[in-house]
């Protein structure tokens, strides 16, 4: 996208889902400080441990919407749902839509856990049948298929898949297509379900959970920018945004919500697991040259933060070089909505604009003692956010995807 768009693009629509409950009114509790993030048993077979996580535990509204939709992995159902309360909100016909993109780090994680434990569970052989509706409902598109389908949508609808900025490119291509007049809407977003067995076992190899200790009822976890940090926490949702060029829905008479005014993406080839200030740097900084908007005039961060010692420290070597002079305001919400992995950018950007409408920071959950590395602003209470009406959101991934959006309240 160029720094001057050819068609301003703004948001007329969001909805979510996550811990703290089916639909967008429930981001609530964030700005208060509160976490939806408890203990929860990894499984309910014998001998399963329990693990820190921000858990989806009501399911699908009854009676909404159809069987297909009721029939699929929790995390379509989720999606389909967070897409439907986004359209609603924009007030948009299904027709107008001129695309869909949707971000998943690994779709129908709960289909495939099950599928595993009935060919291995007791069995330790191939001879158990799974269910023939795994592969399509665990595929990593079944979530953009199945708001399609849903929706009646017969424009393009493409599958983002990069991690941790899975629905943050989801949203900045979008940008790029309607600022380039590709088309007038697109509904984007990002959803993961991934607290099952199988997944959680693999983060745990790979040491970079929080720990629970067994037996410890009064334990407590860390949160992001902790000095004591020692991990994330995973969580689930969906989060659904409708973009559209700011003619199209004036012409309409549709509230906007904010505008979009810059996405970057740079790729650090260093390591696959272990990030690096200056790419993350370089991403913010082109994030927003392309919005024309100073490092000062940024009233709000939603940092990537995660809660691991690597990932938080060079980002926060990366914010103090950029925001260590300023009056912005920064934090971390995984603290209250746990990682949402492919979600997690969406999920953000909602509560960043949520944050220029309130004239507040979200406060850092979960956090005792900053770490002592932070130069910037990042309060453990909420707190009024200063009034240039401006915020950046980062999501810095596996596989070195760094992804930053900068967005401003609409005046």
């Amino acid at each position: 996208m160029s720094t001057k768009q050819t068609h301003p693009v703004v948001v007329t629509g969001w909805g979510a889902v996550s811990a703290f409950g089916w639909g967008e009114h429930c981001l609530a509790p964030v700005f208060s400080g509160q976490t939806a993030i408890a203990q929860h048993p990894l499984s309910p077979l014998p001998g399963s441990s329990e693990l820190w996580a921000a858990k989806v535990i009501e399911g699908l509204p009854a009676g909404v919407f159809d069987r297909r939709v009721e029939d699929a992995d929790r995390v379509t159902q989720m999606s389909v749902f967070a897409a439907s309360e986004a359209m609603h909100m924009a007030g948009i016909d299904p027709r107008w839509v001129g695309l869909l993109g949707w971000g998943t780090g690994f779709g129908g994680a709960a289909t495939l856990d099950e599928a595993y434990q009935r060919l291995f569970l007791g069995k330790h052989d191939l001879s158990g049948r799974v269910s023939p509706l795994t592969v399509p409902k665990a595929m990593s598109h079944a979530s953009a298929a199945g708001i399609a389908g849903w929706a009646k949508f017969s424009c393009p609808a493409m599958t983002y898949s990069n991690a941790c900025a899975s629905s943050a490119i989801a949203i900045g291509e979008a940008m790029l297509a309607i600022a380039h007049g590709r088309c007038d809407i697109a509904v984007v977003g990002g959803s993961e379900a991934l607290i099952v067995p199988g997944v959680v076992k693999a983060w745990e190899s790979l040491g970079a959970l929080a720990k629970l200790k067994p037996g410890d009822a009064d334990a407590a976890w860390l949160g992001p920018f902790d000095q004591g940090r020692e991990g994330l926490v995973l969580g689930e949702g969906a989060a659904c945004l409708v973009l559209e060029s700011e003619s199209h829905a004036q012409s309409r008479g549709a509230t906007i919500l904010a505008r979009c005014l810059g996405y970057a993406q740079i790729t650090d080839p260093e390591c696959i697991t272990h990030p690096h200030t200056a790419p993350q740097l370089r991403t913010m900084c082109a994030a927003l040259e392309q919005a024309g908007v100073k490092a000062d005039e940024v009233s709000y961060v939603n940092a990537h933060a995660t809660g691991t010692r690597a990932g938080d420290a060079s980002e926060i070597d990366a914010l103090n070089t950029l925001f260590g002079e300023s009056q912005t305001l920064v934090s971390s919400t995984k603290g209250a909505t746990g990682h949402l992995m492919g979600a997690a950018g969406a999920m953000e950007a909602i509560l960043s604009i949520k944050a220029l409408h309130l004239e507040k920071c979200p406060p850092n959950t979960g956090v005792n003692l900053l770490d002592s590395q932070i130069r910037f602003e990042s309060p453990l209470q909420a707190q009024a956010l200063p009034s240039s009406g401006v915020c950046l959101s980062n999501s810095f991934a596996f596989g070195g995807t760094n992804v930053s959006l900068v967005f401003k309240a609409h005046e």
